[in-house]
Parts: C-alpha cells; structure tokens; sequence
C-alpha cells in the first residue's frame, strides 16, 4: 500500500520548505541561489508542475528578482555568494 499526502499537507510543507530555504540560503549563496530553490522547493507542492517546469520557473523567477531588486530597485543584495 502506498503512502499518500493530502494536498493540503503537500502545499503547506511545500511552502513552508521554500521560506526556511531562502531564510538559509540568502546570506550564504546571494538572491540568484536562494530564490531560485525556495522557487522550486515552493513549486513541488502541486502534483500538476512536474521537475522540468519547476527548473525552469526557478530560472525565470530567479532571473526576474535579480533585475528588479539590483537593477531596478538598486538594492544592495549580493547576486551570488562570493561573486
């Protein structure tokens, strides 16, 4: 017999996951990195986004708040740690 997950379960974990991923990754690895896996981290809560959409929403959502927090904003976040 197989395990199951409620979705409800799924989603909270998913999203509770993807805040505590970038409240360690921010100062470790810079805005690229830890948005990129609280993106994909968050994105595993649906059964509906399958790995290879994940990737790429992270790159996307990653990509997008680095030019508008550092490029548009002129926040001081570093991009990636030790770049």
């Amino acid at each position: 017999m197989k395990a199951t997950v409620s979705p409800a379960l799924r989603s909270c974990a998913a999203i509770t996951g993807s805040v505590l991923a970038f409240a360690l990754l921010i100062e470790a690895g810079g805005l690229i990195p830890a948005t990129a896996v609280a993106t994909f981290v968050a994105s595993t809560g649906s059964r509906a986004v399958n790995i290879r959409d994940a990737l790429i929403l992270s790159v996307a959502v990653a990509v997008a708040m680095a030019l508008l927090f550092v490029g548009l904003l002129n926040q001081s976040f570093s991009l990636v740690a030790g770049l």
